[in-house]
């Protein structure tokens, strides 16, 4: 595939733009590393505007500002696969989210194509095109691009329109269009975040479900310190400090430096500035609301949940097999897990087997099952299991 050299300049940015607004829509994908620095380093982005394919670099001197605005443009449909570290690095590097993405993965699944299909075989099974793979392992921060790794990137989207096209005819004769837009909705609609606030980043940190309430609030200030920290410096924040010593300091709160350094885990080098820094997090930690975690199940309601968790997943699993659906897209474990206690507990709601598509598909059985309306038996054929509808109350008398 010839692609031309890559847009080196603003200008060049700016007529792919206007190419792409005429259009109304593009495919859109990114060569990334993201190994050593806390934010995703852009080293190309490939573009495809009504099949002409461009390649934009950033690191000789392309800035990438026109192509966030292409994704905050609500007129503008962007087609990607599997975006979510691509649309990492947009936040990151611009504050953008998408305004009207077509996630091509997502839609696969909806079609019987299965759930985390990747590129290469989505290609293969639904358009009959190979994908070259032997610039899967280069490193993109080198320059000059040879011709074989331009052609390989350039590949990555020069199909994507057209199956976007066949992935969207197929959810539409099956009357999945829907479905498919409400997961959309979902995962990239306005509210969700593609950046963890450092406010918020003590939830992602291992182990502090067992703080108590309030060495948890310390934990929070410690951890929002790390996140805005590993920003400053652009390194990985569990570099900065691991998750097990920002727990232990939560626990110990040390109020000096000399304590501070004794903990491990802490930099035998420790900064002055960041010393200080700490030793603030911790003072106003303690003197914040304690940081309390939703009330558990009751034991019994939880032991009840468990036992019944596995005929929930062979619902699930059955139902997803009747309509070609990876009984993954309906719900993960800990998505039945949930919906069960909360549904036992009169309060499902905001789990996604609660209302929607999900729901139809399956949360409605499971509340039957739940209530005794539903009872199961093994079948010889497809979907390996039928549901016997019963009167809960029959024979009691």
């Amino acid at each position: 595939m010839p692609v031309d050299q890559p847009i080196r300049d603003a200008a060049g940015v700016d007529a792919l733009a206007e190419r792409a607004r005429r259009a109304g829509r593009m495919a859109l994908d990114f060569e990334f590393l993201w190994e050593r620095t806390y934010a995703p380093v852009p080293c190309l982005a490939q573009v495809n505007v009504a099949g002409e394919i461009a390649l934009v670099d950033p690191l000789e001197g392309a800035p990438l500002g026109p192509i966030a605005a292409l994704v905050d443009d609500p007129g503008i449909e962007v087609v990607m696969h599997a975006p979510s570290a691509d649309l990492t690095l947009l936040a990151l590097a611009t504050g953008v989210a998408p305004r009207a993405l077509v996630d091509l993965q997502i839609t696969a699944g909806f079609v019987g194509l299965g759930a985390g299909q990747g590129l290469a075989a989505l290609l293969d099974r639904v358009l009959r095109v190979q994908l070259d793979k032997g610039e899967r392992y280069t490193d993109w921060s080198r320059r000059p691009l040879s011709r074989a790794q331009r052609e390989y990137a350039a590949a990555d989207v020069a199909h994507l329109l057209e199956l976007a096209d066949e992935l969207g005819r197929r959810a539409e004769r099956l009357g999945r269009s829907g479905w498919v837009a409400e997961e959309h909705a979902r995962r990239y609609g306005p509210g969700q975040a593609f950046v963890t606030p450092p406010e918020e980043a003590w939830r992602r940190v291992k182990g502090q479900g067992r703080l108590g309430a309030r060495d948890r609030a310390v934990l929070a200030r410690l951890a929002a310190w790390r996140e805005r920290e590993a920003r400053r410096i652009d390194r990985p924040a569990a570099w900065v400090m691991p998750d097990r010593t920002l727990v232990e300091l939560a626990r110990r709160r040390p109020s000096s430096r000399r304590a501070l350094e004794s903990e491990r885990g802490v930099p035998d080098r420790l900064r002055e500035p960041d010393a200080e820094a700490i030793l603030d997090a911790i003072r106003a930690g303690e003197d914040d609301a304690p940081i309390a975690l939703p009330a558990g199940a009751s034991p019994e309601l939880q032991q009840r949940a468990d036992v019944l968790a596995p005929l929930a997943a062979a619902v699930i699993a059955a139902r997803a097999e009747a309509v070609d659906l990876a009984p993954s897209l309906v719900a993960t474990r800990d998505d039945i897990s949930r919906f069960l206690v909360g549904t036992l507990a009169g309060d499902p709601d905001g789990n996604p087997l609660a209302s929607g598509w999900r729901h139809e598909i399956a949360g409605r059985a499971l509340e039957d099952l739940l209530a005794g309306r539903l009872a199961l038996a093994a079948a010889p054929t497809r979907p390996w299991l039928v549901e016997i509808p019963r009167d809960p109350g029959a024979g009691r008398g």
